[in-house]
């Protein structure tokens, strides 16, 4: 980029470089105490600008530490408001937009302001996020015992109050707990809402931050969103963060899940004939026949949905424990029974009969919502006992928890590269990428390929951490291969209180998956080692993750959540144990069906495909450890593959250059050194 390029003008005509924000004696280090300017943030600020300034995709990978969400939101804010035009910032995790509109985009407001520029900025979410006041007060006229369960007595009173003065009807700003039950019948359901008709459209909650959003420079919101359509005009770009998820979000949104209790949710919200809540209650003038035709009928749906779920059940031998998922890939059409199609077309019939008596527009959207998802399950049922064409994959899945059983049927493209070229990168609108980890070794062509991005403009930038001195690898000796599971296992269970007791704070065991991470958590539990013992599953994600910071010496045993988007700076978490090379099971419906596909092509599967995925995977996991340059410790890896397959270097070479440790002493000395370092200092 030339200097002109990277020049902009500031409020008083001074002519100011993007770069120039991130100097030691620059805007930002004005709006963040102890700033330390890193070269490669910078660089990443100038790609950002020079993108957005001439209309180029661009695609970065960033390493831990060069303080990305900064190096795109400052070119964002400065675009936006030179241009009057609006930039996106859609990212994967909740967690990431809390931190974006919390702690990074104060820090740019404050740093532009000082150079003379002033920017607003607002967050996004979706419907399901959000309070509708319409469907309260109605819930609250007829059905007045939904504020009396679930101790949810006093909810109404302070919902009401509350709604008078908010300024966003976003769940997370509410300042006391919504139970689920009553949260699900107020919050917005887009085929409810009735726009300009609505009475309360002046007060809406999720309009005020619709207007806020367009009244925005800066909006953030999440992938999933961006995708079903956010509700703002005159963007100008679209900045994806945690974009080595796009392709996974892509396919869920152009594919669909159909649970059994996603049909309970419908048949329970039409006529619950237990309670006889539900739409049955809420219209009224309607004749006796026509109400006892729907409690039949939603009867006769109970009934075919158990004999359809336990059918699928029945044709395999699935054995599993509390919240492990077993799928199985359908290839064949009519794999199942079609006896839902009969019953849901004679429910179709009955709502439309309640439509042509609604006698109000509130009652119409009401029915319409139903109908509406009446005939999604109908259109979804048909898909998959169709099972056409060479393009989707489709499988069932059963879950467990301690509570429930899970069934679901399930489509997903297997390329989503068509899609994403002609409805987003070739809308004539720059398109940025970036996450820590977007190559292997080294090349965007795998991440380009998969999402349809031709030709963009490319920057890869290190981490500036020094993990060489702050940093070791230990792969443990002598450990079987884990094509031998009875003896790999066995010693995996033997030597992680081992490794647990060499290790001062936080750690994280990430396994690929749920019965070995089970049995591990009953025999760490059971040899009583003197620290917390945390398991996925247990709790929320959320909680498991606070507990973990606040304890200090945890031990988290978790699976896919816990490999990436996780924060935990500090010796809160000194140690990550990769109990496997995470390659994706070969029996996964969707990752098999791709490599059908991609072996039909002539493509070697392995090489150009899942050795990748798994790179990505393991450095996503590596990247756990170091979030913070005063950070130090430990990755341990216990698969022998890493030593002696040939690919093992490929995973090592992925990563930042670290030190070596050779045995469980030399991993104690590491922690002893750096903790007599901090001690003395």
């Amino acid at each position: 980029m030339t200097d002109k390029q990277n020049i902009i003008k500031s409020s008083d005509k001074n002519e100011i470089s993007i770069s120039s924000f991130f100097d030691t004696e620059g805007f930002i280090s004005g709006a963040i105490k102890n700033f330390e300017p890193r070269k490669e943030q910078s660089k990443m600020a100038s790609s950002v600008w020079e993108s957005l300034s001439n209309q180029k995709h661009l695609i970065v990978e960033a390493g831990t530490g060069v303080g990305k969400s900064l190096a795109y939101l400052l070119p964002a804010a400065l675009c936006s408001v030179q241009n009057k035009k609006k930039v996106v910032i859609a990212t994967y995790t909740k967690a990431l937009q809390e931190q974006l509109i919390k702690k990074d985009l104060p820090i740019v407001q404050k740093a532009l302001s000082k150079a003379g520029f002033a920017f607003k900025y607002s967050l996004l979410m979706g419907s399901s996020n959000y309070m509708c006041l319409r469907r309260f007060y109605i819930g609250r006229k007829q059905e007045p015992e939904l504020f009396n369960n679930d101790g949810a007595n006093d909810v109404y009173d302070k919902l009401l109050e509350w709604s008078k003065s908010a300024n966003s009807g976003l769940r997370t700003k509410i300042p006391f707990i919504v139970p689920d039950l009553v949260w699900q019948e107020i919050n917005r359901d887009p085929d409810r809402c009735l726009g300009k008709k609505c009475r309360y459209k002046e007060d809406c909650l999720r309009q005020k931050d619709i207007k806020r959003a367009n009244q925005s420079d800066i909006i953030i919101a999440n992938q999933h969103l961006f995708f079903t359509g956010i509700p703002i005009h005159n963007f100008s770009a679209v900045i994806f963060d945690e974009a080595h998820n796009l392709e996974e979000v892509a396919s869920n949104f152009l594919g669909f899940s159909l649970t059994n209790w996603k049909i309970k949710r419908l048949l329970d919200d039409i006529c619950n004939l237990k309670s006889g809540r539900g739409l049955i209650k809420k219209l009224k003038g309607r004749s006796n026949i026509w109400r006892a035709s729907v409690k039949d009928n939603v009867s006769e749906i109970h009934y075919a949905a158990k004999i359809f779920f336990q059918e699928i059940r029945e044709k395999f031998d699935f054995s599993q424990t509390a919240n492990q998922s077993i799928a199985k890939r359908i290839t064949e059409p009519n794999f199942i029974g079609d006896s839902l199609s009969k019953p849901f077309q004679e429910l179709n019939t009955l709502l439309t009969d309640a439509l042509s008596l609604s006698r109000s527009d509130e009652e119409e959207k009401e029915i319409k919502a139903h109908k509406n998802r009446c005939l999604e399950i109908m259109e979804q049922l048909s898909s998959f006992r169709k099972c056409e064409g060479n393009n989707h994959a489709y499988w069932i899945e059963i879950r467990k928890s301690k509570r429930k059983s899970f069934v679901s049927i399930n489509k997903s493209p297997l390329d989503v590269s068509e899609e994403l070229r002609k409805n987003l990168f070739n809308k004539h609108c720059p398109v940025i990428l970036t996450s820590a980890t977007l190559t292997v070794n080294g090349s965007f062509s795998m991440a380009k390929s998969r999402l349809g991005l031709d030709n963009p403009v490319e920057t890869l930038l290190d981490s500036p951490f020094k993990y060489e001195s702050r940093a070791v690898i230990y792969n443990m000796a002598d450990i079987p291969s884990p094509k031998d599971q009875n003896a790999y296992e066995s010693f995996l269970i033997k030597r992680l209180p081992n490794i647990i007791n060499k290790v001062p704070g936080g750690i994280f065991i990430l396994y690929t998956n749920w019965r070995l991470l089970e049995k591990s958590s009953k025999i760490l539990t059971d040899a009583s080692i003197n620290r917390p013992i945390l398991k996925q599953g247990d709790k929320s994600p959320e909680r498991l993750l606070s507990e973990f910071k606040r304890s200090g010496k945890s031990v988290l045993l978790a699976t896919d959540t816990f490999w990436q988007g996780i924060d935990v700076p500090g010796p809160a978490l000194s140690c990550v144990i990769i109990t496997k090379l995470p390659f994706l099971s070969p029996g996964n419906p969707v990752e098999e069906a791709k490599h059908e596909k991609m072996a039909a092509k002539g493509v070697n599967v392995f090489n150009e495909y899942v050795l990748p995925k798994a790179i990505i995977k393991f450095r996503q996991g590596f990247g756990r450890l170091i979030r913070h340059n005063t950070d130090f410790g430990a990755v341990v890896i216990l698969d022998s593959r890493i030593k002696t397959r040939y690919y093992g270097a490929r995973f090592l070479n992925s990563i930042p250059k670290c030190g070596r440790v050779n045995s469980l002493i030399e991993l104690n000395q590491f922690f002893k050194k750096h903790t007599d370092i901090i001690t003395n200092s």
